[in-house]
């Protein structure tokens, strides 16, 4: 049996601190709470729905678009009841 995803262990770490810094003006991507609150606002935002990906490609002056791998994750992280 594989261990549930946990913010702390798995999803928090895929938020870089230029990440957290963008987008502290709307919630606070370093905080458990704030990012289940938001979590399918992020998640359309991580596919690109609604505007544009993020995180912003480096010459936009972010570390994204992530990896395919890391929106599943994400994905899985909210399907399965958002774990601290």
């Amino acid at each position: 049996m594989s261990n549930p995803i946990g913010f702390a262990k798995d999803i928090r770490p895929l938020f870089t601190s230029i990440d957290v810094a963008h987008m502290s003006g709307a919630f606070d991507l370093s905080n458990c709470d704030d990012v289940r609150k938001n979590a399918q606002q992020i998640l359309r935002r991580l596919k690109g729905e609604g505007g544009a990906v993020m995180p912003p490609p480096p010459e936009k002056g972010g570390s994204g678009p992530w990896p395919v791998e890391n929106v599943a994750l994400f994905q899985s992280w909210i399907d399965g009841g958002m774990q601290p």
